[in-house]
């Protein structure tokens, strides 16, 4: 390299070499052999990596129909354009739309190439799966006639993406490696029946992945501390554990496609505990009128608040529910009245509350 700009970009093109160029392949070919030279592009129809039928042989042509009955049978997609690669007579690929499916094994394309014969090969382009295109390197005559052809991983965006910055996600080259996404929205609500405490988990997936299944993990505690509860698979987007006993809990929910392969997991925590105290009353004055406002140090949006309220100040937090006057439960609350009279104190006791308990009460007081 001559200059700073020449060495940055053979850098780059090494490093996105190495991240999008992992695959090589070795084949072997009869005379067809003959029509490669080092440095050809090639693709690559490989029914068992791509976990469906990509390419094969034609059996017979109906020019006048334009049908082809090809020698297996294919999966076309419901939505999007599949096309297929056709070799003419001089022996170059040529890409057809493909306009009709009129048995499993047959197709009918929009134009029939010149050239195009019986027994020549086929290859079919999803829009699900990324075209694998490969770089020959090396082509070897055998003793046998036929030449063996290694080739490695051609990506054609691969200079714009050096060049330009261009951003790219490549797509697979085969529905066997299709990772299932990970699961979103993973909420738990805690519920009691019968003395006994209830988590039913909720989640939704991104996209439809067919065969898709789900593995749960349900721990508790935290760090070294922590011990398995519960592990379970379902085909639902929602479980449902029961008889947890009190505590803090992680649930970890991953999906599995058919292959056994698993998506990144999605976490979320919960408790099954009585609620903390609240950590702060915030008291607004008004006219005859005086307004509570807890808060919690950590939001938690099953808890609320119970109020009591007192004109005079009680020495014992216990005598609460007996000296007191109770006045509901909410977010806040207010009291109002001819007897809320300024430049005199009332007292708010105040505790949170949810499903399992209730935390101790907290004073506060104030004036109109």
């Amino acid at each position: 390299c001559t200059s700073r700009g020449q060495a940055h970009r053979a850098g780059l093109w090494v490093i996105k070499t190495g991240l999008l160029e992992t695959q090589t392949v070795d084949f072997t070919l009869g005379s067809q052999g003959l029509r490669h030279t080092p440095g050809d592009i090639i693709e690559i129809c490989d029914n068992d990596y791509a976990g469906t039928m990509t390419g094969g042989r034609i059996l017979s042509i109906d020019a006048a129909s334009r049908t082809l009955t090809l020698d297996r049978e294919v999966t076309l997609p419901e939505t999007g354009a599949a096309t297929v690669n056709l070799i003419n007579g001089s022996g170059k690929p040529v890409s057809v739309a493909i306009t009709a499916h009129p048995a499993p094994d047959r197709i009918q394309v929009s134009t029939l190439p010149d050239g195009v014969a019986t027994y020549g090969v086929w290859g079919l382009s999803l829009p699900s799966l990324r075209r694998r295109l490969f770089r020959c390197v090396s082509i070897r005559e055998n003793t046998d006639g036929t030449f063996a052809i290694t080739a490695v991983q051609h990506v054609p965006e691969k200079e714009a993406i050096v060049d330009n910055g261009a951003s790219f996600e490549p797509q697979s080259g085969t529905l066997n490696s299709v990772i299932p996404p990970a699961v979103q929205h993973l909420t738990v609500e805690v519920s009691a029946a019968d003395g006994q405490y209830l988590a039913q988990a909720k989640w939704d997936t991104p996209r439809v992945v067919k065969g898709v299944r789900f593995s749960l993990r349900l721990t508790s505690g935290s760090g070294e501390g922590s011990r398995l509860v519960t592990t379970a698979i379902t085909a639902d987007t929602e479980h449902r554990s029961s008889g947890l006993p009190l505590g803090e809990y992680t649930l970890t929910v991953r999906a599995i496609n058919s292959y056994g392969q698993q998506g990144e997991p999605a976490t979320t925590t919960f408790r099954i505990n009585a609620p903390a105290k609240p950590a702060t009353i915030e008291l607004t004055p008004g006219y005859f009128q005086i307004t509570a406002v807890p808060r919690l140090a950590v939001y938690d949006p099953t808890v609320q608040f119970e109020f009591w309220f007192s004109e005079t100040k009680i020495a014992d937090t216990s005598q609460v529910e007996t000296s007191a006057r109770y006045l509901g439960t909410g977010s806040q609350w207010s009291v109002s009245g001819p007897h809320i009279k300024p430049g005199k104190d009332f007292w708010f006791y105040v505790r949170s509350v949810n499903l399992v308990g209730k935390s101790a009460f907290v004073e506060v007081s104030g004036q109109p």
